[in-house]
């Protein structure tokens, strides 16, 4: 029942951080957007008209749109650990009967459904302006996603528990930021790649996409994978930020900024 009770609280802000800051979330989706079509353009122009052209853009359109929800993921831990730091609340929630740790993933719960329909919206613009259409099974992408956002998820929580004792690490979250465009484009064939957080959900992501693959006809080999790495990226980012909880407390940085 509490964790029912606290599930439906993290929807209530995520909503209410919503319509009260609406034009700041307009102002981000706009900015992506025209992100986008500054990159669509320039690939338009190398490689227009060429036989590649149309999956190439495919996978533009693919890997640009899970570039965008795992930063919103990804951001969700690491920035708002900061802002609640600097805020003075950080110490609050470490005193809820509930954790830091289960507040923080309930809160990843329900701003998955606002950052899912965001990156949906942010997809249907992008195709309608490249006019390249891609597969939207949901039924196949749902869970493909969801193994691409655990493990970025869990590097969310490796950083917190970082940023917990370093306090500013903004410059080191911001080259992660953009490294996540190689994690979701990187290819397979080089082996070491599909280590990476994510990699082998987005190549399979893509493949449902832009190759119309059901997700039952995708290869079982790829999908146990993927959920071995989001369950060791997981494990991993729960473990190192517990260690650099200890660590803050016990030095007494915690509430500090």
């Amino acid at each position: 029942m509490g964790n029912l009770f606290l599930l439906s609280a993290q929807f209530k802000r995520e909503f209410v951080y919503l319509k009260r800051y609406f034009f700041n979330f307009i102002g981000g989706f706009i900015t992506l957007y025209v992100v986008f079509l500054l990159v669509f353009l320039g690939y338009r122009g190398i490689a227009g008209g060429t036989e590649m052209y149309g999956s190439g853009l495919g996978n533009l359109i693919v890997g640009y749109v899970l570039w965008v929800f795992a930063m919103m993921i990804y951001q969700d831990i690491s920035y708002n650990l900061f802002n609640e730091a600097r805020e003075g609340i950080l110490e609050q929630l470490y005193m809820s009967p509930f954790g830091y740790t289960r507040v923080t993933t309930f809160r990843l719960l329900a701003a998955l459904f606002i950052h899912f329909g965001m990156a949906l919206v942010i997809l249907i613009a992008m195709m309608l302006s490249t006019g390249r259409f891609l597969n939207l099974d949901l039924i196949s992408l749902f869970p493909l996603v969801v193994l691409l956002l655990i493990p970025i998820a869990g590097l969310g929580f490796i950083l917190g528990g970082l940023q917990l004792i370093y306090k500013r690490i903004q410059s080191i979250l911001q080259v992660v930021q953009f490294l996540l465009v190689g994690v979701v484009a990187a290819p397979l064939s080089l082996g070491w790649t599909q280590l990476l957080p994510g990699s082998v959900a987005s190549h399979l992501v893509r493949e449902v996409m832009v190759g119309e693959v059901f997700i039952t006809n995708l290869p079982l080999n790829k999908i146990f994978l993927a959920i071995g790495i989001a369950g060791l990226y997981a494990f991993l980012g729960l473990f190192i930020f517990r260690l650099c909880e200890r660590k803050a407390m016990q030095t007494g940085r915690l509430g500090q900024f």
